[in-house]
Order: structure tokens, then C-alpha cells, then sequence
């Protein structure tokens, strides 16, 4: 009986912890400093790649202020031109691999007409290219929130 009082007592006490410390999360603004967005969760931004025009998913993770590009889907040329060395190609002709060190205090990203752009932040979605005028350049960077 004393033990699950005991374990009780930890998993309030974890509880509130969790509650009240401070969580990453990502913020957009515009070069005005105005915020567009603010929130948590899976983070994933799709583009078109400029240079051979097919469409490239990067996964984001973030931690401890620092967005980091831990995943990145498209043609194996473009994977190449992120200078991944290791990745699979997937049923569909794409591949999918992991970069080295791409780690961002923050990024600075230009709405461009035909960039198709996506940033998708748990079940939120900001589409760049539709809902910014071409050339206006979005902030996005992390910051400690409760």
C-alpha cells in the first residue's frame, strides 16, 4: 500500500514537472516582426526545388533552440545535392535519407510562385507560396513557450 502511494506521489510530481517546465516550439514571423504562428508538434516543410523542379519534403526536429533537418524526401539528384551519401529509394522512384549536420538557429524562407511551399507543424498547415506575396520573406525560428 505505502509503495503505491509512493508511486503516486512520483507521477504527480512528474506530472507537474512536465506541466510547468518551458516546451520548443516554432514561430513564424514576417519581416515586419509581426507573428504569423506560434505552436508545437511533428514538423515537416515541402517545397519545390528550384534547380530541378520536383518536390522535396524535409522532416524538422527541434531542440534546445535549434532546428535541425533530420529527414529529406525527394529524386535521388536532389538528395545528392544535399550532399546525402546514404539514403533508400522507396517504391515510388523517391528517396529518402538523412543529412549531416543541417542545424538552424533560425531560417529564413522567400515566398516564391512557383515553391509551392508547405510548412506543416503538427495539424497545422501555412501554405507560403498561396498566402504570401511573392518575394516576402517568413522567420522561423524556435522559442521556449509554456
Amino acid at each position: 500500500m505505502k509503495e503505491a502511494g509512493a508511486q503516486a506521489i512520483l507521477v504527480c510530481a512528474l506530472v507537474f514537472l512536465i506541466l510547468i517546465m518551458p516546451i520548443d516550439v516554432i514561430e513564424v514571423r514576417d519581416e515586419s516582426g509581426a507573428r504569423i504562428f506560434c505552436g508545437s508538434g511533428d514538423t515537416r516543410y515541402i517545397s519545390r526545388n528550384s534547380i530541378y523542379g520536383v518536390t522535396v519534403s524535409e522532416v524538422w526536429a527541434i531542440h534546445s533552440g535549434v532546428i535541425t533537418i533530420v529527414s529529406v524526401s525527394s529524386t535521388p539528384i536532389v538528395l545528392d545535392y544535399y550532399g546525402i551519401e546514404s539514403y533508400r529509394i522507396n517504391a515510388d522512384g523517391t528517396a529518402t535519407g538523412t543529412p549531416k549536420d543541417l542545424h538552424y538557429n533560425e531560417v529564413r524562407m522567400k515566398a516564391t510562385p512557383r515553391g509551392e511551399q508547405k510548412l506543416e507543424v503538427g495539424r497545422w498547415t501555412l501554405e507560403i507560396s498561396r498566402n504570401f506575396e511573392e518575394g516576402s520573406v517568413l522567420i522561423i525560428r524556435v522559442k521556449k513557450a509554456c
